[in-house]
């Protein structure tokens, strides 16, 4: 009866660790924009989806020294939209825009 109850024991931590690892190795939440203007972003979003352009846009606007993400979007998570003058501000800040499609 003891070897049953140290069976299940062992068994249940191992099917804990492999859900763990499963949960641990999900595909990153993609970007909600599918066409991209700056450089930046596209990269981000082709990198490691939407945390890492997120992540890449707090970079950006530490290094040029914006105070909000406000400055550039009309409503944040989950759609990011983008104010009129969003990409000129990005572009005026040192941001690179994409080539226009030709």
């Amino acid at each position: 009866m003891a070897k049953l109850g140290i069976f299940a024991s062992i068994f249940t931590i191992i099917a804990a660790l492999g859900i763990a690892t499963q949960t641990s190795t999900a595909a990153p939440t993609a970007c909600n924009h599918k066409e991209f203007k700056t450089e930046l972003v596209k990269n981000a979003c082709d990198k490691g989806g939407q945390p890492e352009a997120k992540n890449a846009m707090k970079q950006f606007m530490k290094d040029a020294k914006i105070k909000s993400c406000n400055a550039c979007h009309s409503k944040l998570a989950p759609s990011y939209e983008l104010k009129a003058d969003a990409v000129d501000q990005f572009k005026k800040a040192g941001g690179k825009l994409l080539d226009a499609p030709k």
